[in-house]
């Protein structure tokens, strides 16, 4: 490529060949560091110098105005900017002893305004990367990760920490969309959680549309905060009420309830949980599960309690796993397995039991038709098989009759409290009690139900006093 600048209107002017090439890759140069103001800017001089366009170009950029040190055949053009001079180009002849031609002074005013519009471009980028970076300062002092995305998905501010929990990756909408827990390969929704595993940290994030004030048509926003400390005190918990309660022959119980990770869930209702169950501890596990760690309490008691709570009523989380010290697993690590491990929809893992024991198979049926809709009915009418059952199944009620053909319904009963502490008996009758009866050895806090039943005032007693 080259291109030729007539400085002389007449037939015999002298013609110069330009290094166009030369110039433009110094152009394109210039451009490529045009978010580098003071390097843009050298760009742009350099590529001035290779073009013989002239003896010499040069910019003056702010400072006095020019021509108080005006050269001898120097031209001084302003490079108009939002219709304020503040930059001028100096350009002085080729050499020759020569008059400045009308081409010349095309040639230097199109320069002059190429110049100006790029200069203008290099300076609204310098402000913005000047407030890009002012912003990430800011973003800085916060004690939680904050990554802000264009409507595009394309970066527009980040913080260092951030960064670092990301991957310190280029693509940080990339790492978003790969730690994300949406199903599929399709993009997190517009309030979406993820969570990733970071130098040995939980991190739990949040993916939010952008308030109006910093956009709000398509841009988002990720925050995310490290769960590692909350993690670590529920898992020493752990530990350390396994070993107490093994000392003391208590009971301990590991819940563990699990989410989608949606904006609302379980993760945001611990400080509720906590406050509804102040001798519960209850932490994060990861973005989408928490634990809740029953001191003193069985499996049972754990449950019937969380049936009660109003908090998960209203919202139930999709899945529970629940297992018991002694009973599951007998070390926090074997604890902590067996409850994940037994992770189901939340109604089956908590719907309670009731073992139906009676020599007559009939009142069993009966007593399965009007409780089946509340309970998980187990039915026996062998004793044998009636004590295997109380030792390899949790239950959270008996129904047994007291006068068996085969033994005795309240030495029944006094072996499942044996088994199983916190479970409700239940008696029924077919005769008057005798006076004195109920404090028998067993008897207890049992119920008596006379035959034949008050149906509904059955289910309402065992309905209050298990909680269902």
């Amino acid at each position: 490529m080259s291109v030729e600048l007539v400085t002389q209107p007449a037939p015999s002017a002298a013609r110069a060949t330009l290094r166009g090439p030369v110039a433009l890759r110094a152009l394109a140069g210039a451009f490529a560091h045009l978010g580098d103001f003071d390097r843009f800017v050298g760009g742009l001089q350099a590529a001035l110098d290779q073009a013989d366009w002239f003896g010499r170009v040069r910019l003056q950029l702010g400072g006095p105005a020019a021509g108080s040190d005006l050269e001898s055949g120097e031209l001084v053009l302003p490079l108009p900017e939002n219709g304020a001079a503040q930059d001028w180009i100096r350009a002085t002849g080729r050499g020759e002893s020569r008059m400045f031609g009308a081409e010349d002074l095309h040639l230097l005013a199109a320069l002059a305004d190429f110049l100006a519009a790029v200069l203008g471009r290099a300076r609204e980028w310098r402000e913005t990367e000047r407030q890009r970076r002012l912003f990430e300062l800011l973003l800085n002092q916060a004690p939680v990760g904050i990554v802000l995305f264009n409507a595009d998905r394309s970066l527009a501010a980040a913080n260092d920490l951030a960064r670092r929990w990301l991957g310190d990756g280029s693509d940080l909408w990339a790492a978003v969309k790969a730690a994300s827990a949406t199903p599929g390969a399709g993009e997190p929704a517009p309030q979406a959680c993820f969570h990733v595993r970071s130098e040995g940290r939980l991190v739990f994030g949040e993916l939010r549309p952008a308030p109006a004030q910093l956009g709000g048509s398509g841009e988002c926003v990720a925050v995310m905060s490290d769960l590692s400390a909350d993690q670590a005190r529920l898992l020493d918990a752990l530990r350390r009420e396994t070993y107490r309660c093994q000392w003391q022959h208590a009971r301990l119980a590991l819940v563990i309830l699990e989410a989608p990770v949606a904006a609302g869930g379980l993760l945001q209702r611990l400080p509720e949980l906590r406050t509804a169950l102040p001798e519960v501890v209850a932490g994060p596990y990861d973005a989408s599960r928490i634990g809740l760690l029953f001191p003193n309490r069985g499996r049972a008691a754990a449950a019937a309690q969380l049936r009660r709570l109003p908090l998960l009523q209203s919202a139930p989380p999709a899945r529970a796993g629940i297992a018991e010290l002694g009973r599951e697993a007998g070390d926090p690590e074997g604890l902590l397995h067996a409850a994940l491990a037994g992770l189901r929809p939340y109604a089956e893992a908590f719907r309670p039991s009731v073992l139906l024991h009676d020599d007559n198979p009939a009142v069993n049926d009966a007593l399965s038709y009007v409780l089946g809709a509340d309970f998980r009915i187990v039915k026996s009418t062998d004793l044998g098989a009636t004590r295997q059952l109380l030792q390899s199944q949790v239950f959270d009620g008996l129904i047994t009759e007291i006068e068996l053909r085969g033994g005795s319904g309240l030495e029944l009963a006094r072996q499942a409290r044996e088994w199983q502490p916190e479970m409700s008996i239940f008696y029924t009758t077919i005769s008057e009690l005798p006076s004195g009866a109920l404090n028998e050895p067993g008897m207890g806090d049992a119920i008596v139900f006379q035959k034949p039943f008050d149906i509904r005032s059955l289910v309402k007693t065992v309905r209050d006093r298990i909680g269902a």
